[in-house]
This record gives structure tokens, sequence and C-alpha cells, in this order.
């Protein structure tokens, strides 16, 4: 296994712990406050860590720099709002659809062949989606979330404007920007467009779809760990991206699936059933299949 298979790894594990304290915290607080404390946190952590590891970002990058920031800031918002309506395994599962596009973009570009027991697994991956969704439309005690339509429609477009990432960030570095210096392209971005949306709604009530359970952290604490975790997460992520093909990464990062399950359940976003977990197996096993592929 390459070195930058290890970090797509561990921007996943990240990721995964980055994602599942952010939907608690969005179902719990005001998701404003909660965005922009994130962004915050995880942007002075990315800066520090630039100081001492070295910022790059020539003015040929800048320009893709900046298209990235955009895409990433406005899937990211997407995201969150699908949050509300739909169970964050499943929001696992769905993000997983991107790689059939991103494959079929990856074997345009070389990066990866094209074989029938490639698409066999991730044609079992977008089964395993259809089960999982199955379950969360039943009505009953299964569920926590009173899932939309509208949830749906944000994850897609989320799916969408991510997709052009991997290849922005290769290009970027390409012309000489580095890891950090991306990140904190997007962070220049993120920031104040969420410093004014919650000096903008920060009064608004919390929507409480999550009742009040026994963590003992306040929406600043669980701020900080979120943003720890998705400085970890953005900036492994960012390195595999650059030297790995997009469709192996992201790959890796759906392994998330079944720990985003289970955090789910121990943090009450959502509640077991069988065919939820039997759906999220099996995402979980075509992922394995196709790495050892």
């Amino acid at each position: 296994m390459t070195p930058y298979r290890y970090t797509a790894i561990i921007s996943s594990v990240a990721n995964t712990f980055c994602d599942s304290l952010l939907d608690y915290s969005v179902n719990r607080f005001n998701y404003h406050k909660v965005l922009f404390l994130t962004a915050l946190t995880a942007a002075i952590i990315q800066f520090a860590a630039g100081l001492f590891f070295g910022l790059a970002f020539p003015l040929e990058s800048l320009l893709y720099i900046a298209l990235h920031s955009v895409l990433i800031l406005v899937g990211y918002v997407f995201f969150v709002l699908s949050l509300h309506y739909i169970p964050i395994a499943l929001i696992g599962l769905i993000e997983a659809s991107c790689l059939f596009l991103t494959f079929m973009i990856d074997a345009a570009l070389g990066y990866v062949n094209l074989s029938v027991y490639f698409v066999f697994m991730l044609a079992l991956f977008i089964f395993s989606v259809f089960l999982f969704t199955q379950s969360s439309l039943k009505k009953g005690k299964d569920n926590i979330k009173k899932i939309k339509k509208i949830g749906f429609v944000y994850i897609t477009l989320s799916i969408l404007l991510y997709l052009f990432g991997p290849y922005l960030v290769k290009i970027a570095a390409q012309k000489g920007a580095n890891e950090i210096s991306i990140n904190l392209g997007y962070y220049a971005v993120a920031v104040p467009y969420f410093a004014y949306q919650a000096l903008k709604f920060g009064k608004d009530k919390s929507p409480h779809l999550i009742k009040k359970t026994n963590i003992p952290l306040n929406i600043y604490s669980l701020c900080f760990i979120i943003g720890c975790f998705e400085s970890i997460y953005y900036v492994f992520e960012t390195i595999s991206f650059n030297n790995d093909a997009p469709t192996i990464v992201l790959v890796i990062a759906q392994t998330r699936a079944f720990l985003l399950f289970i955090l789910s359940i121990l943090l009450k976003t959502d509640k077991f059933s069988f065919q939820k977990l039997i759906a999220v197996v099996l995402g979980c096993a075509s992922v394995t299949g196709i790495y050892f592929s």
C-alpha cells in the first residue's frame, strides 16, 4: 500500500468523527454559529501548520485555488443543509454515488483501468445505498429525522460540486501550490461567509432535532473538536488527491459509512435497524473489494 493511501485512511477516519459530531451539533445548536466556530478553529490550526511546514501559492495557481474554494464552500453548505433531513450514515452512502462519475473521469484521463469487476463492486455499493434508503423511508421507530425530498436535492448538489474538487487540487498543485495553501484558500472564503451568516442568523433558534444527551460538551467544546478533526481531514485528503487517483481516494473514504452508522447510533442521531446494518455491511464489503482489486 502506497504512503498516500495511508493518508487517505487517516483522512477518512478524521472525516468520520468530524461529520458525526457536526451532525449532532448542527441539529442541537444554532448551525450558523457551529459552522463559523468550526471553520475558524480549522483555519487557525491550518495557518499555524502552514507557518511551520511552509506555504506556497504562486500567482498562476490562485485561479484554481479560488475555484476550488468556492465550489467546496457551496458544496459544504448543501451538505450541512442535508443533515437536517437525512441520517448521516445514509448521506455517507449516497456520497458514494459520485464514484461512478469520478471513475468515468479517471478512466478517461488514464488514472484507472476499466474492468467488469470494478463496475460490479460499484454497482453493489449503489445497491447498498438503495437498501439503506428504503429502510430510512419506512415509517416507524427506526428513524429520528423525518426524511424529506429536499434533503436528497441538497446532498445531490453537494456531490456534484465536490466532484470537481480533486481535479482542481491536482491542477493547483501542478501550478506550485502546496496542500495547506490550497486549504487556506478555502478558509479565506469560508470564514468570512460563515461569520456573516452567524451575525445575521446567530439569534435564530436551534432546530433541536436532536434531544439533549449525556454528552458533557457545549457548543464551543464541540466546535473546537470538530475543527481539529476537520483540519486533519482536509490536509490529508488534499495530500491524497494530489498524489493518487481521485477514484481510489474516494473509495477509501467511503469506508467511513460503517463508522458513521455506529457513531450515529451512539450519538442518538439515528436508530438501529437490521436492514440498515446489512446495507452498510454490503457497502463496506464492496469498497473493500474495490480497494484490493
